[in-house]
């Protein structure tokens, strides 16, 4: 799941993401999040990465996380970047 900024990616080639997990492998806390659309997922905030860009350019998208998934997500990152 990508988490960064498009200008990221333009400037210096790298996108950060989240690693998405297995549903159920996580519970809901502070720092994790469970996925229910576009994929059943559960994503930890502590899991972040940075990878090239070009990986991505012949990936598939599935689509985006809703408002309230979205904000779970921000909340989560927020968390564990101490921000």
């Amino acid at each position: 799941m990508i988490v960064s900024l498009d200008g990221l990616a333009e400037a210096y080639g790298a996108v950060v993401a989240l690693v998405l997990h297995a549903p159920a492998a996580h519970p809901d806390t502070a720092m994790s999040v469970r996925l229910t659309s576009p994929l059943e997922a559960s994503v930890v905030a502590v899991n972040l990465l940075q990878l090239s860009a070009p990986r991505f350019e012949t990936a598939t998208l599935h689509g985006n996380i809703g408002p309230e998934q979205l904000t779970l997500v921000d909340n989560a990152l927020r968390a564990v970047l101490d921000l």
